[in-house]
């Protein structure tokens, strides 16, 4: 009820009235063409009572005569924002010839009038039988419509040749064109703009906005009810959470520690199958792209440098290959000296690339223990875009490092996925 009584006070708001006419602030002005003698068309009868007369010649050429007022101010300024008025109170005399009178509204139209020059400001105009004129007139500001000539002299694209009533220029009233020849008898009363202070979907917006506050109101009331009312039992639970959570942390270390390599601290085979079954499952599209690493002549090293030698060089090749992946790559040890990089997103010439790098670099390598030992490794590269499971991926690439072994070692072989 308060809703539809608010809604329905709107008829009863105070209209928004701007008075142009009478008004002794506002500049206002004659116009109209020459006669053969040389002399204008159009003078004042009354300055101050706003009267003046068109003589319009029978010269057989087509002429206009016409009033305006300024309501911007003059040029320099970019007008008043007549966008909130609906209609304009007409009070005009006429006595003439003309079947109909012009009015309308000059608008500087940003990015096509220049504020300098008051012919560039857009034309908005309505034409009005004289009939109409014996009474007061209403003039809706949605039958003005921009006139022809003003959107094809300035080639105006479509979205901008609507009325427009944001920067109002000047008001005017002129006769038809061409106009009737004779006498043309004006007296302007009263130009009143009415509109509203508050726009009627404002208005509505407003009591939706109030009504929407007051729901948040009250559900904030009922949350803090609500919040105080479970605080006990959150404490309650707090307790039972951080009994979980100790065991949730105790239950992750030792999860991360099966799936970690204590030497290398690289991920061991079962931390690589889990890597692999969370971002590669059966139906993945994936591009990816694998490498198989093996030390080569590992066991020779294992029996000349002992194990600790041996385990000397796993942790420095295990740091060359680390410095040489990137972010989103995994690296793993599949076990003894054996190793396995995973490449998402990476072409078969691209993991190649990076396969032969860690060739050279692991070549070129010194052994600070060891001035005398040099490593080689051989690599089996293979790439699967999501078509082939990823076991058979691996074992294609397996296969590969088996061939570069055969070959001679310290080489890349490509797989046949």
């Amino acid at each position: 009820m308060i809703t539809v009584a608010v809604m329905y006070a709107h008829e009863f708001l105070p209209a928004k009235k701007l008075l142009v006419v009478p008004s002794t602030s506002i500049p206002h002005y004659i116009y109209a063409d020459m006669n053969s003698a040389g002399e204008s068309m159009v003078q004042w009868t009354d300055f101050e009572g706003l009267a003046w007369e068109c003589d319009i010649e029978n010269d057989g050429k087509a002429h206009a005569c016409g009033f305006n007022v300024y309501l911007g101010g003059g040029l320099g300024t970019a007008g008043v924002d007549l966008s909130s008025y609906q209609t304009i109170n007409i009070d005009l005399d006429y006595e003439g010839g003309d079947q109909r009178l012009r009015f309308y509204l000059r608008n500087y139209e940003p990015g096509f009038s220049d504020i300098n020059d008051m012919q560039t400001a857009k034309f908005n105009n309505v034409q009005v039988p004289v009939t109409y004129i014996k009474d007061d007139l209403v003039l809706s500001m949605s039958e003005f419509s921009a006139a022809e000539w003003w959107i094809t002299q300035f080639k105006v694209p479509r979205e901008n040749a609507l009325p427009n009533f944001r920067n109002v220029i000047a008001f005017g009233i002129d006769t038809s064109y061409p106009s009737a020849p004779g006498k043309h008898n004006f007296k302007l009363n009263k130009v009143e703009f009415i509109g509203e202070w508050v726009a009627r979907e404002d208005w509505y917006l407003g009591i939706l906005v109030f009504w929407l506050s007051v729901i948040m109101f009250v559900g904030a009331i009922s949350l803090a009810k609500l919040t105080k009312e479970i605080r006990l039992e959150h404490q309650r639970l707090e307790r039972l959470a951080n009994q979980n959570s100790l065991l949730a942390q105790e239950t992750d270390k030792y999860k991360k520690l099966s799936m970690i390599d204590p030497l290398t601290g690289l991920l061991n085979r079962h931390g690589l199958s889990e890597y692999i079954e969370q971002y590669f499952p059966m139906d993945t599209k994936r591009l990816v792209s694998m490498v198989i690493i093996d030390i080569d002549h590992f066991k020779k090293i294992n029996d000349s440098l002992g194990h600790d030698g041996g385990d000397l060089v796993l942790k420095k090749v295990t740091n060359l290959i680390k410095s040489h992946t990137r972010q989103s790559d995994q690296v793993a040890r599949w076990g003894g000296e054996e190793f396995v990089l995973v490449l998402p997103d990476t072409h078969l010439e691209g993991a190649f690339a990076i396969a032969e790098k860690m060739r050279a670099l692991i070549a070129a390598a010194n052994f600070d223990q060891f001035p005398e030992l040099h490593v080689t490794i051989s690599l089996g590269v293979g790439t699967s875009d999501g078509k082939i499971p990823f076991h058979q991926l691996f074992r294609s690439v397996d296969i590969a490092l088996y061939q570069a072994k055969a070959q001679g070692r310290n080489r890349t072989i490509k797989a046949s996925v």
